[in-house]
């Protein structure tokens, strides 16, 4: 139980929790994290861009593709992108900074 948490949330427990969204959740953030979500955000929509973290995997390429084969195929397992796209980051970017 946390400062402000209503009294009727700790009736919320880990075991009492049966949607699987909510189950995906605690497995990735916690059950603390994920009941305060319940609590507080019950009824809204949560949307993250897949683009929130494009920088960062553009920060990625630049900083671990050293330019050979097997740096790319790594690089592109690693960030869920095809190795054309690498070359295409390493053309935008030149040298910049994604970050």
């Amino acid at each position: 139980m946390y400062e402000n948490e209503p009294e009727w949330a700790k009736y919320i427990t880990e075991e009492s929790i049966e949607d699987y969204g909510l189950l995906d959740l605690i497995s990735i953030i916690g059950f603390e994290a994920t009941k305060k979500l319940m609590i507080h955000y019950a009824g809204n929509t949560i949307t993250i861009p897949k683009s929130a973290n494009t920088k960062y995997k553009h920060q990625y390429v630049l900083d671990n593709y050293d330019g050979t084969k097997m740096s790319r195929i790594k690089t592109a397992l690693a960030c869920q992108i095809t190795e054309n796209y690498i070359f295409k980051i390493m053309k935008m970017y030149k040298d910049k900074k994604a970050i």
